[in-house]
């Protein structure tokens, strides 16, 4: 609900929303599971707005992703690191670590046969 009200321009109020609803996540032990997708988007939403804030907001919520220990490997978390990681790159203007990161992504999303981040890969300039 948060990104489309994002979408249409609402992103103060739709980052706002976001960033509840991932601390009520981490608050109930979900980060590592919920919350990876809900970070995903908060970070998109962040880098789409664009501002140095944004952009450091954006690093923050990632590495608290990042930085929380996983029960078990979760290739579900570790693709949404990857095309994270692109934008973040992209947001950086670090071209050729952004290139790495979305073909890494785009082969990751093909070999697991997640039709979703296919799509989102192929999209990825």
């Amino acid at each position: 609900m948060a990104r489309e009200s994002a979408r249409r321009g609402d992103r103060e109020n739709a980052i706002q929303l976001m960033n509840a609803a991932i601390d009520q996540l981490v608050l109930e032990g979900q980060l590592t599971s919920l919350g990876v997708p809900a970070t995903g988007v908060l970070v998109e939403t962040l880098l789409e707005r664009g501002t140095k804030d944004d952009v450091v907001q954006a690093e923050s919520a990632f590495d608290r992703l990042v930085t929380t220990p996983a029960d078990h490997e979760y290739v579900v978390r570790d693709i949404w690191l990857l095309r994270m990681r692109a934008f973040l790159a992209r947001a950086q203007g670090d071209d050729d670590t952004y290139r790495d990161y979305r073909d890494r992504y785009r082969k990751m999303a093909n070999e697991l046969g997640f039709e979703g981040h296919m799509q989102w890969a192929e999209e990825m300039p």
